[in-house]
């Protein structure tokens, strides 16, 4: 469907981003998901997918998440915030509670509206974004679990009805969610059914380790890039209509799709399986944000499509370094905490192992650690008699899927 929408600044919006974010140390993959959610930030509901009973939206939930400080994950974070906010797109960045956020929402839709072929359209459109998941959640984790969980999905309407507090009615809902967390946090925090489950299968979690380069000094953003970047999303969030598929792409999609079941079955760590079942939906969603970034015609194309299976494949790869050690063994949190040391140091030694972990770890359990890294493949461990040491190193392949 072509709109006539006037000509932009930048050639692709997210590649502009990437020249803006360049002399930073965030990781490129959170600038580049930071990027997309913002895309879909803007647009809220007002582009779809024909799919089925009901249509795709473009939302999207995304989830940056890194060791505490060691990757600048929330300057992506506060980007988006940001440009939202001059934007006066909804933003939501308190922490709320679950009826707070359903009333937020059903204001939102009195407030919030586009036209479609001359129809008005209320939306219940928000952008929820937090630095730090631990204070979105702060007063009720169960209960905000179980709304973004259930408001994913962008129903026509919505009902929630609170005991002797009144009820909220939400038409048209549109959440997009950026939030940051550690792997730590999530594994302490987060309820054990929401791990796996409906609510992080649901999100894009992009998980890092280290930091894109090293910047001492930063210097101050370049406002030009940002004066243009800002012009276009304005552009890009008046954008209202249908996609559709464009020549080939729909059967890329069917191709790509149809491999999906293969994945379930080879990727170990089930607690990624909710994830594969819904990455074709994600994938959707990210081809439409993708075409956005560079085009107000809304057809997906081949290339849409496939950059968006090779980004979301790319997210399946590291997805179980963002959920951290969360199980059900009591050393789950030690065992993940202790091969990502390993696999930092490349080679080190019991004893040093020892010393850094001994708040949390006894001897017996590191020995018991140390042999269960050992089975999966990821370290070996060797007795030098000389020194009377223990070395340990590691052994699984650079960048080698944990799943």
């Amino acid at each position: 469907m072509s709109q006539n929408i006037p000509e932009r600044r930048c050639e692709n919006w997210l590649a502009t981003l990437a020249a803006y974010a360049e002399d930073t140390e965030s990781p490129r993959r959170f600038w580049l998901w930071a990027g997309i959610f913002t895309i879909t930030a803007a647009v809220q509901r007002q582009v779809w997918l024909p799919y089925g009973m009901e249509p795709l939206y473009a939302n999207l939930y995304v989830m940056i998440v890194a060791p505490p400080g060691r990757c600048r994950k929330s300057v992506p974070v506060s980007f988006a915030k940001k440009i939202l906010t001059d934007l006066q797109v909804p933003v939501y960045v308190d922490s709320p509670t679950k009826r707070a956020l359903t009333m937020a929402l059903e204001k939102s839709g009195k407030e919030n509206h586009f036209t479609h072929n001359t129809v008005y359209h209320n939306q219940c459109a928000y952008a929820l974004i937090s630095k730090e998941l631990s204070s979105f959640f702060a007063v009720d984790p169960k209960a905000m679990v179980e709304v973004l969980t259930d408001l994913f999905d962008s129903h026509a309407e919505w009902k929630y009805e609170t005991s002797g507090k009144g009820s909220d009615s939400l038409r048209n809902v549109c959440l997009n969610c950026l939030l940051a967390s550690t792997p730590t946090w999530i594994a302490n925090n987060l309820p054990a059914d929401a791990i796996g489950g409906g609510f992080t299968s649901r999100f894009v979690l992009v998980a890092e380790t280290e930091k894109y380069k090293s910047v001492p000094r930063p210097a101050p953003p370049n406002e030009q890039l940002y004066n243009d970047l800002r012009a276009d999303l304005a552009k890009i969030s008046k954008i209202v209509g249908e996609f559709s598929w464009g020549p080939g792409a729909g059967e890329y999609f069917d191709e790509w799709y149809d491999a999906l079941e293969k994945k379930v079955h080879v990727t170990k760590d089930r607690r990624l399986h909710g994830y594969i079942e819904r990455m074709h939906i994600i994938a959707i969603k990210t081809a439409m944000a993708l075409r956005l970034a560079y085009s107000h015609e809304l057809v997906i194309t081949i290339s849409d499509i496939a950059q968006a299976a090779e980004l979301i494949d790319d997210v399946l790869n590291t997805a179980s370094t963002a959920l951290g050690a969360h199980g059900r063994s009591t050393q789950s949190l030690s065992t993940f905490e202790i091969m990502q040391q390993v696999k930092a140091l490349g080679r080190t030694t019991f004893k040093d192992l020892l010393k850094t972990n001994f708040f949390n770890t006894t001897k017996y359990e590191l020995e018991q650690i140390v042999e269960t890294l050992s089975a999966m493949g990821h370290i070996k461990s060797s007795y030098n008699p000389n020194t009377a040491i223990t070395e340990i190193t590691w052994i699984a392949e650079k960048g080698k899927r944990l799943v």
